[in-house]
């Protein structure tokens, strides 16, 4: 399993269209945890993303050589669920566009990989999580 978390740049805030926390803190979430949001894959194809008020859940399923199937899952406390003025849009909202521009990205990526011209490059110090992805890929195919 491979995992860090990301601080949140001021008290309160949530990954949300209104990027603040609008439901509970799920369970015993209190303290600075409130503040972050945590992120682990377990390998080879599942995500979570771990926030203060909902967790998000990626499985991604190689279906065809070009075609990847991304299948995402909110969940949220159910005593929260149960109130009459939940609304979880704000949260789905924000990783469907999070998310389509990634996917985006990832696309014209796999376009640019395709190209004789291409040649890796090192990754920036922001993505180190992605490294380490790829390091642990390669030591499970066994490629040295």
């Amino acid at each position: 399993m491979l995992g860090g978390f990301s601080e949140m740049r001021s008290p309160g805030g949530s990954l949300t269209t209104t990027g603040h926390l609008t439901r509970p803190p799920l369970g015993s979430v209190s303290g600075e945890n409130v503040d972050r949001s945590y992120y682990y894959t377990i390998f080879p194809s599942l995500l979570f993303s771990l926030h203060a008020d909902y967790v998000m859940v990626h499985y991604v399923e190689p279906v065809g050589i070009a075609r990847t199937r991304i299948t995402c899952a909110w969940l949220f406390d159910p005593a929260t669920m149960g109130a009459c003025e939940f609304d979880a849009k704000d949260a789905v909202d924000f990783w469907d566009l999070t998310n389509r521009q990634d996917w985006h990205v990832s696309e014209l990526t796999q376009l640019g990989l395709r190209s004789r011209a291409y040649s890796p490059g090192p990754y920036s110090n922001a993505e180190g999580l992605l490294a380490a992805f790829d390091r642990y890929y390669l030591l499970a195919m066994d490629v040295r």
